[in-house]
């Protein structure tokens, strides 16, 4: 029993892992326009963070990938709205994708930010 002890928790480990994302399929973050609360979104999203697949991809090709920005951009900044939950009319939180980029429009970092209403 003890010899398949290691293997056991290694099966339940990658099946906890892989539970708690979903690989990114650009036609479902195409469709998926969020549910009060969340949404696949915010597993697409931490799947593109923790691969790194967005580092070195420059801001057109971004937009190919994900669509326009749902939020605040700028030149080295850009956000899309993962998921928001509401308080009858206002956001009171949320989870957004944030990428930054350097001066020539290449992704330098991409994370996941929480938000809360004060």
């Amino acid at each position: 029993m003890l010899k398949k002890t290691p293997f056991v928790i290694a099966f339940f480990l990658e099946f906890a892992v892989s539970a708690c994302t979903k690989a990114f399929n650009k036609k479902e973050w195409a469709e998926d326009v969020g549910e009060l609360g969340g949404s696949d979104k915010v597993l697409m999203a931490e799947d593109l963070v923790k691969s790194h697949q967005l580092l070195g991809v420059n801001n057109r090709q971004l937009i190919q990938l994900l669509g326009s920005p749902t939020n605040y951009t700028d030149t080295t900044k850009t956000c899309y709205t993962l998921s928001e939950k509401y308080d009858m009319i206002d956001p009171i939180s949320g989870k957004d994708l944030v990428i930054q980029f350097n001066k020539d429009s290449v992704i330098i970092s991409a994370k996941i930010e929480e938000w809360h209403k004060p």
